[in-house]
């Protein structure tokens, strides 16, 4: 490749005939000096004043005379000749690294080294996965040792994290775009003296023409002219140009350092979305597996000698108490999704009428869970502001975020004594009289903050008899009641429903936030 330099410009191809500032600049200054020592005779009075400033003139003419030949020795244009692969190879090689710290960052924030955990990121869909962290996973599955639990969970997560950097790092996946157009900088390091040296003059003439426009020359100043013209000149004697390899090289690094900004954003910005593209691929298959996770038989067998092991312990004190096998018999359930339950008003106040339509039923060694709709109408207009539920016919389901959430919570209960307690949170306030049982809230982690409120009600603890005689002739041991869910936005329009207080009072309390 061929550039050439002049005055601090890189111009492609051929220089077109353009006037060198300076030497304009200095044949002016020579022209006003000729004409004020043509003045200097008739403005100046007495005889040995007058030949002081003539001579300062004439030798500040030669001064200029001789700074015009000096500039005159320097070059023109300077023809530079690098190689532009080499400032291809230096770009891609900053987009590699920086398109890889991008992703590797990310994914130890998204897959952290050493523990059972996951976080989605904000540029991520995560609403379309249903990933329980791993005690709520642990609870689901029946798995009792905590230890066991992590490693198995940690297992998952390694597949996950393996597939996302096979995916971003395979050949071809990413790379400084073919097509990527490298800007040249306009400023050619090594000319820097030209133009500190156009600045200079172009001051000095403005100044000498102001005199020599004013008829009777006033101002002028012979010393400081010609200390000036004596800077100049060592000046332009200081000036050295690179040579043609020097020049190239300077010009090279330039044209890298002007293109690095624009391609690490590149990199950055392509790494965020490949990284979202494959994380959305892996997050959605690790959601499969943990949702689908059946527990090994070995894995099993593991976690329940560790139990029994605990168990022991604590029974050794108890007299007349032996540890035995107990086969469970499986709970006769007379419902099936989208089977409705009658539900009375006296019972639960809230509902618009009494049937609750079955969501999910849960089977487990506690009985039998079943999730039903306990939404209002009112609830209901809320949730469907969020985005999902933009046409009736999607009005009429649930989102799938919401509804694995769902099962998750039923999971929960049907394996856990302590049902929601420990997993979820108590909604602080809530209207009793409208709604008797304690309320639980679930929030994702995301821009939007998707939150769901849900009742839980065992069986035996409802306390009208032809309520609880509905469930136990339906096998049902355990009700959980979805709600209402929201987005951050809406919060303060739906805790109302639940509260009885006003959305300002909410809002004042971290509603929204």
């Amino acid at each position: 490749m061929s550039e050439r330099q002049w005055d601090g410009y890189v111009v492609e191809g051929e220089l077109s005939q353009v006037e060198d500032p300076n030497k304009n600049y200095i044949s002016r200054i020579i022209g006003h000096v000729k004409l004020i020592i043509k003045r200097v005779p008739f403005l100046v009075e007495g005889e040995e004043l007058r030949g002081e400033y003539q001579e300062s003139y004439e030798k500040i003419l030669g001064l200029f005379q001789q700074i015009e030949e000096e500039y005159n020795g320097l070059s023109d244009c300077i023809e530079t000749d690098f190689d532009i692969e080499e400032v291809k190879e230096s770009l891609r090689s900053t987009f590699n690294g920086t398109y890889e710290k991008f992703i590797r960052e990310n994914l130890s924030v998204v897959f952290p080294e050493k523990l059972a955990e996951v976080n989605i990121p904000e540029f991520c869909q995560a609403e379309e996965y249903a990933i329980p962290d791993v005690r709520r996973w642990q609870h689901a599955n029946g798995i009792i040792s905590p230890e066991l639990a992590d490693r198995e969970y940690m297992r998952f997560i390694a597949e996950a994290r393996e597939a996302v950097t096979d995916s971003l790092t395979e050949d071809g996946a990413f790379g400084l775009p073919d097509d990527f157009t490298i800007t040249r900088p306009e400023r050619i390091p090594g000319n820097d003296g030209k133009m500190k040296l156009s600045s200079l003059l172009e001051d000095f003439k403005r100044r000498k023409l102001k005199e020599v426009e004013d008829e009777e020359c006033n101002g002028i100043n012979p010393e400081g002219d010609l200390k000036f013209a004596n800077s100049v000149l060592e000046f332009i004697k200081s000036i050295k140009l690179p040579s043609e390899e020097e020049l190239a090289k300077q010009y090279k690094e330039a044209t890298i350092k002007e293109n690095i900004p624009v391609v690490r954003s590149l990199a950055e910005s392509m790494a965020k979305e490949h990284l979202s593209e494959s994380l959305d691929d892996a997050l959605r298959v690790l959601s499969e597996k943990l949702n689908g996770y059946e527990v090994a038989p070995k894995i099993a067998a593991e976690s329940l000698n560790k139990a029994k092991k605990r168990k022991r312990k604590k029974q050794s004190r108890q007299d007349n108490c032996e540890v035995s096998d107990q086969n469970i018999k499986a709970t006769e359930v007379n419902l099936k999704v989208g089977d409705y339950i009658e539900l009375s008003h006296e019972t639960f106040p809230w509902l618009d009428d009494e049937m609750a339509k079955v969501l999910y039923i849960k089977r487990s060694g506690n009985g039998v869970t079943v999730v039903v709709d306990a939404r209002t109408e009112a609830a209901k207009r809320i949730e469907h502001r969020m985005s999902g539920y933009e046409t009736k016919k999607k009005q009429k389901s649930i989102l799938p975020i919401l509804y694995n959430k769902l099962k998750l919570a039923a999971e929960i209960v049907a394996t856990s004594d302590s049902g929601l307690r420990d997993s979820w949170t108590t909604l602080r306030y809530r209207d009793k009289n409208k709604y008797p049982f304690s309320i639980f809230s679930w929030k994702a982690q995301t821009s939007d903050a998707l939150r769901m409120y849900v009742s839980h009600i065992a069986m035996d603890k409802v306390d009208d008899e032809s309520v609880r005689k509905i469930l136990e002739e339906n096998g049902v041991t355990h009700l959980l009641m979805l709600l209402g869910a929201c987005d951050k936005n809406n919060q303060e329009e739906l805790l109302p429903v639940f509260t009885g207080r006003t959305r300002r009072i909410e809002a004042a309390d971290g509603a929204g936030v």
